[in-house]
């Protein structure tokens, strides 16, 4: 099916087709195995602007090269017609910008304020299954069992960059008090613009239950002026934890096997 639909979006081993009228399929290597779990408790529990979910499933496809076989994640969901906010940004009038601006910061400010009972890791994941985003390194960490597992991890990064002279040896450590749904990327890639105005956020992929502060600290990072427009209007726009992320830097590149 990714081979023979109309292709709407390919990028590495990720694929989105359409299925119908009203329906696309995600797919690939590289889909997460928990990203329809998070769109659906996004949509669900904290009524969110996410596409519906109708269907998840596994099935073996060709690895790279077409050697051999692996896992693959699709995802049937509905189709949202109109352009990404990027795509579209600089065709529209202020008003418009201001609407997009004010229903991002709603979302935003939505999911930081809601505090959920859940452990830290992406919603539903497998047992096995890797965190993965910009606050994590690039073999992704985890799984953690607790959120003083997870605290833990990163008072250790805090460590190796005092042991490598990259922190004073009285550096502030992390301590994770409560978590709330975070999405680790919202960009105006990830932004849908239907015909009615209305803001929907795709692309679940590196979601998960983290600490207040993540989203911020990812936004602050992004050169768009969305982003920097949103974060701050936001409620609380994380400077500390932010502050905290980019003083472990080495440890999440250089030393990121430490």
């Amino acid at each position: 099916m990714l081979s023979t639909a109309l292709k709407l979006h390919q990028h590495g081993a990720v694929t989105i087709v359409r299925l119908s009228k009203y329906l696309v399929l995600k797919g690939g290597r590289r889909v997460s195995a928990s990203e329809a779990q998070n769109m659906i408790f996004a949509a669900d529990s904290l009524h969110l602007p996410v596409p519906k979910v109708h269907r998840s499933f596994a099935a073996e496809i060709p690895a790279i090269g077409g050697i051999g076989k692996v896992k693959g994640f699709f995802i049937v969901m509905d189709y949202i017609s109109g352009p990404t906010v990027e795509e579209c940004w600089d065709n529209l009038d202020l008003s418009q910008q201001e609407s997009i601006t004010s229903q991002v910061v709603t979302i935003t400010n939505s999911m930081q304020s809601t505090t959920l009972d859940l452990p830290p890791r992406p919603v539903g994941a497998t047992s096995d299954e890797k965190f993965e985003g910009p606050w994590f390194t690039e073999d992704g960490a985890g799984p953690f069992a607790t959120m003083q597992d997870f605290e833990n991890w990163y008072n250790h990064k805090v460590d190796i960059c005092i042991q490598y002279q990259q922190l004073p040896p009285d550096a502030t450590r992390f301590k994770f008090n409560r978590l709330v749904l975070t999405h680790q990327d919202i960009a105006s890639r990830n932004l849908v613009l239907d015909v009615q105005g209305k803001v929907w956020v795709i692309d679940w992929g590196i979601a998960g239950v983290y600490p207040p502060g993540f989203e911020q600290t990812v936004l602050s990072g992004s050169w768009e002026e969305l982003a920097e427009t949103v974060l701050a209007r936001l409620e609380d726009q994380g400077e500390d934890i932010t502050k905290q992320y980019r003083s472990i830097g080495y440890g999440l590149s250089v030393a990121a096997r430490l």
